[in-house]
C-alpha cells in the first residue's frame, strides 16, 4: 500500500506546520500518511529514533519518507541503518542538514549539545543513496536556521533533485506564517 511517513523537527509535533495538510490531502488519493511523535524529540536521538519507527511502521518500496529540519536528518540516518535489502520509493527532505553548524540565530534557542545524538558517528552517502528510489531537497535562501550548504551537499552526495522556494524560511508556521500550514509542492512530489 502507498504510504508516507514524516518525521517533525526538534521540538515539533504531529499537529504543527503542513503535516496534518499533508496528511489530509495524500489520504485521499490513497496514501497512508502516518505523523508519529517522535521519541526524545527535544534532543533528537538517532539511534532511539529507528528502533522505534522500526517497532511501529513498515518501511518498503511503496514508503515515501519525509523529514522536516531535524527529522530530514534523522531520515537520512535512519536509510543509513535500514537493511539492504529495504529501498523505499522516495525520501523528500525539507529544511535538512548534516551536521552542527547551523546559523548563529539557531543557536540562540537550541545549543549544538541538543543534537549529540542526531546524527551517525559518520556519513555513509552510498548506502543512503542505495537505500531510497530517489531524494527531493526542499530548501529556501531565506532559512534564518539552515545555510543552503547543507541542501548543496545533499543534492551533490545523492544525486538528489534539489528546489528552492523563494521566501519560505524554515518551511514552518513559526517562521513563515500561516502559509505552511500547508505545502502543495511538497504533496505534488508525494504524489509524483
Amino acid at each position: 500500500m502507498k504510504n508516507a511517513l514524516i518525521l517533525h523537527g526538534i521540538g515539533g509535533n504531529p499537529g504543527i506546520n503542513w503535516y496534518s495538510y499533508i496528511v489530509d490531502q495524500a489520504k485521499k488519493i490513497g496514501y497512508q500518511v502516518s505523523v508519529p511523535q517522535l521519541p526524545s524529540s527535544d534532543k533528537p536521538d538517532l539511534n532511539l529514533t529507528y528502533k522505534f519507527l522500526e517497532r511501529a511502521y513498515v518501511l518498503d518500496n511503496d514508503t515515501v519518507l519525509i523529514g522536516h529540519s531535524s527529522g530530514a536528518s534523522l531520515a537520512l540516518g535512519i536509510l543509513q541503518l535500514l537493511p539492504a535489502s529495504i529501498v523505499i520509493r522516495r525520501t523528500i527532505l525539507v529544511s535538512g542538514f548534516i551536521d552542527t553548524n547551523l546559523t548563529l540565530e539557531l543557536h540562540k534557542y537550541i545549543p549544538k549539545s541538543d543534537y549529540h545524538k542526531l546524527f551517525p558517528q559518520e556519513w555513509d552517502w552510498e548506502k543512503i543513496k542505495q537505500s531510497s528510489g530517489d531524494f527531493i531537497i526542499f530548501y529556501s535562501l531565506s532559512d534564518p536556521f539552515v545555510q543552503s550548504r547543507h541542501a548543496e551537499t545533499m543534492k551533490e552526495k545523492l544525486s538528489g533533485t534539489l528546489i528552492e522556494i523563494p521566501n519560505a524560511l524554515h518551511f514552518s508556521v513559526t517562521s513563515g506564517g500561516e502559509r505552511f500550514k500547508q505545502f502543495p509542492e511538497l504533496l505534488e512530489k508525494i504524489l509524483e
